[in-house]
Formats: C-alpha cells, sequence, structure tokens
C-alpha cells in the first residue's frame, strides 16, 4: 500500500489547534508581565462559573465576561448541530493533553486501553460535576469550584492559586497515562455540550455524525485504538456517543481512505 503523500505538514484542525494553544501561551504571558485579565475570562465554562447567581449574572451582563457569554451560548448551539467541535479543535486544554499522550508509543495506547464498560461509568463523573458548578453558583457560593478550576489556578500567574495549580498539574499527569483525561471524566464544560446535544437530539435535530461505511470496514479496529476519547467506532455504522470530538484521527488512521467520513445521520 502507498504512503500518503500530504501537501502541508499540518491538518487544517492541527492549525486550529495551535493557533488557540499559542493564543492562550501569549495570553498568559500579558498576565504574566502585568495585564489586569485572568485566562478565565475566555473559558467558555465562566458563563456558568459567574453567571448563575443575581450577582454574577448582573456581572455577566455589564461586566468582562459579557463577551465569554456570548461565545459559550453559541458553542452550546453549535454543539447541538455539529457535536463537540470546540473540544476537538479549539480548546487548549483539550490540545495541551493531546500533546502530552503524544509522548506515549503507539504500543502503549494499544495495550492501555480503559474498557468501554468502566469508560462509560467514569465518563459520568463530568455530569455530577456540572451539577455541583451550577448549585454553587446558583447559591452565590461558586468560588469555591472556580479556586479548583485549572484554568483559573493557571490564570492567577505569576501569583499561584494553589488548589487550582495542583489540579492543572495533576491533569497534566494523568494526561501522560489516559489521553484527555479531563475531557473525558471530568470536564464540566463538555457535559453541559453533551446535554445540548441530547436537547438537539430530542428536537430532532439531525447532528452530524462519525459514520464507518460498513461496506468498505474491515473491522480492523485501528480506529478504535486510536481514538482519544476511547469510543467504539465499530459498535454501529454511526457514532452515536455524545462524547465523540470530531477530530477525525479514526479517518486519518484507518488503512482504506474513505471508509470513516462525517456526515448527518438519517
Amino acid at each position: 500500500m502507498k504512503a500518503k503523500l500530504k501537501l502541508f505538514p499540518l491538518s487544517l484542525r492541527e492549525v486550529i489547534q495551535s493557533i488557540s494553544l499559542l493564543s492562550a501561551a501569549a495570553f498568559l504571558i500579558f498576565i504574566i508581565l502585568g495585564y489586569k485579565q485572568a485566562i478565565h475570562a475566555i473559558c467558555p465554562y465562566a458563563a456558568v462559573c459567574f453567571g448563575l447567581g443575581k450577582t454574577g449574572f448582573l456581572w455577566m451582563v455589564v461586566g468582562a465576561f459579557w463577551l465569554t457569554a456570548i461565545a459559550s451560548i453559541l458553542i452550546l448551539l453549535h454543539s447541538a448541530f455539529y457535536g463537540r467541535v470546540f473540544c476537538g479543535y479549539v480548546c487548549p486544554l483539550g490540545t495541551f493533553q493531546e500533546a502530552i499522550f503524544t509522548l506515549r508509543s503507539t504500543k502503549y495506547r494499544r495495550q492501555h486501553k480503559v474498557s468501554f464498560f468502566y469508560e462509560q461509568r467514569f465518563a459520568r463523573l463530568k455530569y455530577l460535576i456540572m451539577l455541583i458548578t451550577m448549585l454553587l453558583s446558583i447559591f452565590g457560593i461558586g468560588y469555591i469550584y472556580i479556586r479548583f478550576c485549572p484554568i483559573y489556578g493557571i490564570s492567577m500567574l505569576p501569583k499561584i492559586a494553589i488548589p487550582g495549580f495542583i489540579v492543572f498539574l495533576l491533569i497534566a499527569i494523568a494526561s501522560f497515562f489516559l489521553e484527555r483525561f479531563w475531557c473525558r471524566y471530568l470536564c464540566p464544560y463538555a457535559a453541559l455540550l453533551n446535554i445540548f446535544q441530547w436537547l438537539g437530539n430530542m428536537l430532532g435535530i439531525k447532528r452530524k455524525k462519525i459514520r464507518r461505511n460498513l461496506e468498505r470496514c474491515i473491522d480492523c479496529g485501528i480506529c478504535v485504538q486510536n481514538c482519544p476519547m476511547n469510543l467504539n467506532i465499530t459498535e454501529y455504522e454511526y457514532v452515536h456517543s455524545l462524547d465523540c470530538i470530531h477530530c477525525k484521527i479514526c479517518a486519518d488512521k484507518c488503512p482504506k481512505s474513505g471508509t470513516i467520513s462525517m456526515m448527518k445521520d438519517n
């Protein structure tokens, strides 16, 4: 089989990921140099952390986070039609975790997969975290979660928000052993995106999904081995899991070009 010739060294997804990660890094440098803002200001989940209580909602409307709130709403609505594209393309924390896991070998990826039985159960933790953060925000004590937020933990540099910074370090370490550890099990915004996808399903919205051409597929399992979200891609014709981030790594790794594609479910 002839090797595929790439005209460009990076895919569109990799270019977007690089821009997002470099932008977040530049923002962090500005903060360290004295810019009076926080990386938390550009986190879409800040709309929940600060916006659900009475005081927080007023701050979202007239304060520094209104643009973030609008962006968050647009991302949530987009997910109902196109899935968690934000997670697979834009989120710098997701890209950071992917980059760490690339230090691992392909052999390690194959031999250290979490079983689908436990994957589905561990993935429910993020819904519990989302519920807790929402309740804390509603009762005006969202700062309790914010102190443990990994984004907030690094946004306070050169000062250090100890709890959040520790969580960030733990995520980095965990991501060396489990790809996208935070995205799969703990991220409350991922849970919120999934809920909007579910609501879209209830309203009859045809969401774009990964589709496997059953006639071309040879059931080699390479797509499953390389899925960063540990999804069972070969279970059905379409990947119905709300946790799919549409990274298309499964399609890129497939030995039969054109077997895996993206289209709306019938």
